[in-house]
């Protein structure tokens, strides 16, 4: 099925340096908070899931050890798959950013953000929130599904000069038969 437009909401261009600094010097508080948006951006972009459980996992999830090294992995798949619904090639690799994470001075957020930056560059950078066309690669068939401009779910499929029939109305142009047809009745036998 051949992928259709939806609607967007577009994030902020951040200085990826600058992240990674006020992470720094706020003791990582900006850090969570940077990693809220930027996972509820991947979402408003068509992929991802709820940010608030994405930081849930990097905080609290601590404790079990395993959650934030999924979350961060994750969050840079998200960010992957947001290039690819802006229609850029993906170029974030999330064991590039895990590792960056965990071994560099969690130098990750200037990986991510770096990436992140790549998709408001091709949009132009639009304001924070504006609305921009996405290439959605979900099926259109399955799931929610976004009304076009001008449909009206009430009308029917009313076409003009073409006059509709009921169904009631077809079924008694047709005599019913009582029990089943014979055997040799049907065609080819």
């Amino acid at each position: 099925m051949a992928p259709s437009p939806v609607t967007g909401l577009a994030g902020k261009r951040r200085g990826p340096v600058a992240v990674w600094l006020l992470t720094l010097i706020t003791f990582g508080i900006y850090g969570l908070v940077w990693y809220y948006k930027i996972n509820r951006e991947a979402r408003d972009m068509g992929s991802g899931t709820s940010p608030g459980t994405s930081l849930l996992a990097i905080t609290l999830g601590a404790f079990i050890i395993v959650p934030p090294f999924v979350s961060i992995y994750n969050t840079g798949e998200r960010i992957a798959a947001s290039q690819r619904n802006a229609g850029i090639a993906p170029t974030c690799n999330p064991l590039v950013g895990l590792l960056l994470w965990v071994f560099v001075f969690s130098t990750g957020s200037v990986y991510y953000q770096a990436e992140m930056n790549k998709i408001w560059d091709y949009y132009g950078n639009p304001q924070e929130g504006s609305a921009v066309q996405v290439a959605s690669s979900q099926p259109q068939g399955v799931g929610y599904q976004q009304q076009a401009l001008g449909y009206q779910p009430d009308q029917g499929h009313a076409q003009p000069d073409y006059q509709q029939q009921g169904y009631q109305q077809q079924q008694q142009d047709y005599p019913q038969e009582q029990g089943y047809p014979q055997q040799g009745n049907y065609p080819g036998q």
